[in-house]
């Protein structure tokens, strides 16, 4: 009796390993409301879909990425047409029928002008009663609608925030920075100022997924989607997936940020600490103790940091936004 105890309890451990095996290779389709160069129907910028395709990938599960309108993709996610998101902005509301990952990407927001250097400005108190333009994705969040010292401009779609400005139709623009410095490289590509950027995020969220909870293993997957996704952050493949030069976070439990990247990317001849434009991917904050972090390989000087780098230079690229789009905005700034 006690050997076909041990023989049906294996015998079920064998079955749950199926089980969650079968469910893993089953097809996913997750949804997300379009950003240009983060989310978009056209893979080739948009940075969240190559990233979670990738993590997916490594994890054995086939993904369907769907980019959807607000309208469609909320009923999509009620009436199950979709399995959940790909790119839910903590600032919005989370729906009751989901389960949630760990965030996945910081979403710094931060104001921006054609016009006026922002270099004091920390709190939208410090631009009171100016127009504020801004996406809906974020202004239709209870956190935004609870901001009365501005007035805000709704916006559909990113260019129609980018015309407010460029038409003088609003003060200043509010977004992630990631995109506000696709925008300002752009800008600079074009022989046209970058725009004034606050020097800190007026506001932080970040980015998340999400699984309907009645998905089969949808609490396990979402773990190793976090745990994949910890993983390439400490070693610069997170820096590649998102094109960013510089991120940073506490990779040896030191309490200490330390600056993190990938030599397949373009950078500067000055140490990361002097540039503004770190992306931090957690709380910690740099210090002596922060080492360098190339491909995986640490460093604990910038001048070993920066020989390795230099063993295979790289262009800067290009901006991630479609210049086409924004042919005649340019024409007209």
């Amino acid at each position: 009796m006690q050997l076909n105890g041990v023989v049906i309890g294996l015998l079920s451990a064998w079955l749950m390993v199926l089980t969650f095996s079968a469910a893993a290779q089953s097809s996913i389709t997750l949804v997300a409301n379009p950003l240009p160069t983060l989310v978009s129907e056209e893979t080739d910028n948009a940075r969240l879909n190559q990233l979670v395709e990738q993590a997916f990938s490594e994890l054995g599960v086939e993904v369907t990425l769907a980019v959807d309108r607000p309208a469609f993709s909320g009923s999509g996610l009620l009436t199950g047409k979709y399995d959940g998101e790909f790119a839910h902005l903590t600032l919005q509301e989370q729906r009751d029928n989901l389960l949630y990952s760990k965030a996945y990407l910081p979403a710094l927001l931060y104001v921006a002008s054609r016009k006026y250097p922002l270099d004091e400005v920390t709190q939208f108190s410090h631009i009171r009663n100016s127009r504020v333009a801004t996406t809906n994705r974020i202004a239709n969040t209870p956190a935004m609608r609870n901001i009365k010292a501005v007035s805000w401009v709704r916006n559909p779609a990113l260019f129609d925030m980018f015309s407010q400005l460029s038409e003088k139709r609003a003060d200043y623009v509010f977004e992630d920075w990631l995109v506000i410095a696709e925008f300002n490289r752009m800008l600079t590509n074009n022989g046209e100022k970058p725009l004034y950027v606050s020097p800190y995020p007026l506001v932080k969220s970040a980015v998340a997924i999400s699984l309907r909870k009645d998905y089969p293993n949808a609490r396990q997957l979402l773990d190793k989607f976090d745990s994949y996704i910890h993983d390439i952050q400490r070693d610069g493949r997170f820096n590649l997936a998102m094109a960013v030069g510089w991120t940073s976070m506490d990779i040896n439990g030191d309490g200490t940020a330390d600056w993190i990247t990938s030599a397949q990317m373009h950078h500067d001849d000055v140490p990361p600490m002097s540039q503004k434009g770190v992306l931090p991917l957690d709380k910690t904050k740099p210090g002596e103790a922060s080492l360098f972090v190339i491909n995986g390989e640490q460093f604990t000087s910038w001048p070993d940091a920066q020989a390795k780098l230099n063993d295979q230079p790289v262009l800067p690229r290009t901006t991630l936004l479609d210049r086409e789009v924004y042919k005649r905005m340019l024409q007209r700034w």
